[in-house]
């Protein structure tokens, strides 16, 4: 499903069953030569206004809470075990992910950079959150 406003690149690459929420925009390659394309698997749930972008890979039945952005280099930080696990442009298959900050030094001083964070897992009752496409998809509804 894609959702009013929804923007994909040439040579992104969406799944089956994906869920573009309005406004989402996934970043196309052309240039450079050697970029990656954005990925988007099987069954993922992309948020209101995320951007994903620079070849970033979004796993299977991902859930990326809305204004979440992503590039080949953001931080992805697993905050749900006793200590931080960090990806780079990939979430991994299952994860609920949501915006987020963390400290960074520059010598102008420490500022909040942008990340993304892993907050859980998929579970049955995320899977009503996100189902509306399975029910306009059963009861053949076109929109």
């Amino acid at each position: 499903m894609v959702d009013t406003w929804a923007t994909v690149g040439s040579c992104a690459q969406v799944g089956k069953h994906v869920h573009l929420s309005g406004g989402v925009g996934l970043g196309g390659v052309l240039e450079p030569v050697q970029a990656a394309p954005v990925i988007i698997e099987d069954g993922a749930f992309i948020g209101s206004r995320c951007i994903l972008v620079e070849g970033c890979r979004i796993g299977k039945e991902a859930v990326i809470g809305a204004g979440v952005t992503i590039t080949g280099s953001t931080k992805i930080i697993d905050v749900t075990g006793a200590t931080p696990k960090e990806y780079k442009g990939y979430v991994p298959p299952r994860s609920v992910v949501i915006p987020g900050t963390i400290p960074k030094h520059f010598p102008a001083g420490e500022y909040q950079v942008p990340c993304a964070l892993i907050i859980g897992q998929r579970k049955p009752s995320t899977d009503l959150k996100t189902s509306l496409n399975d029910a306009l998809r059963d009861f053949g509804v076109s929109v």
